[in-house]
C-alpha cells in the first residue's frame, strides 16, 4: 500500500474509523435501504423485491441470472426473490425458446403499477438523501463511485 492512502486504512497509527470510505459508503447505503423498507413496508415489499422490480423496469424480459449480475446478488438468493415476486403477481417467468434452461422474468400489470409506486416513494428518499448537495457534486459523486467500482470488478 503506498503512504498516500494509508491514512485511510485501519492499520493507520492514528486511524479513526470515520476515516475509512468504506464505512461511509456502507453507511450511506445501510441508512437508504432502512429508509426505503420502511416506507416500502405499506406495499408489504423490501429492498431485495425492489431491485428486482425496478431492475426488470430497465431490461425487460432479463434472465433470473442477468438479473442477479444487475443487482449482485448471489443466483439463488435472486432466483428465490423472482418466484417470491411472482406468487404475489407481480412479475411472470417462461423458458427461453431458443434455451429451455434460461428463465426470462418480465413485469405484470400490477407489477407496472407497482414499479409507479415504488419510483414515487424512491423520489422523496433520494431528494431527502441529496438535500444540501448541487447536481454538479451529485454527478462527481456518482464519477467517483463508479470508477471504484470499476476498479474493484477488475
Amino acid at each position: 500500500m503506498t503512504k498516500k492512502y494509508a491514512r485511510f486504512l485501519p492499520t493507520a497509527e492514528s486511524f479513526k474509523l470515520e476515516d475509512f470510505p468504506y464505512y461511509w459508503i456502507s453507511q450511506v447505503n445501510s441508512q437508504y435501504v432502512q429508509n426505503i423498507d420502511n416506507v416500502l413496508k405499506k406495499y408489504g415489499l423490501d429492498n431485495s423485491r425492489r431491485r428486482i422490480l425496478i431492475a426488470l423496469e430497465v431490461k425487460p424480459h432479463a434472465s433470473v441470472s442477468e438479473l442477479s449480475d444487475m443487482v449482485i446478488s448471489k443466483m439463488s438468493t435472486t432466483t428465490k426473490i423472482v418466484y417470491r415476486l411472482k406468487d404475489e403477481g407481480y412479475i411472470e417467468t417462461y423458458s427461453c425458446k431458443d434455451d429451455g434452461r434460461i428463465t426470462r422474468v418480465y413485469l405484470t400489470d400490477k407489477g407496472k403499477e407497482m414499479v409507479i409506486k415504488i419510483n414515487d416513494l424512491t423520489s422523496v428518499i433520494l431528494e431527502q438523501s441529496f438535500d444540501g448537495l448541487t447536481p454538479l457534486q451529485i454527478e462527481k459523486t456518482m464519477e467517483i463511485l463508479k470508477l471504484m467500482f470499476k476498479n474493484l470488478a477488475r
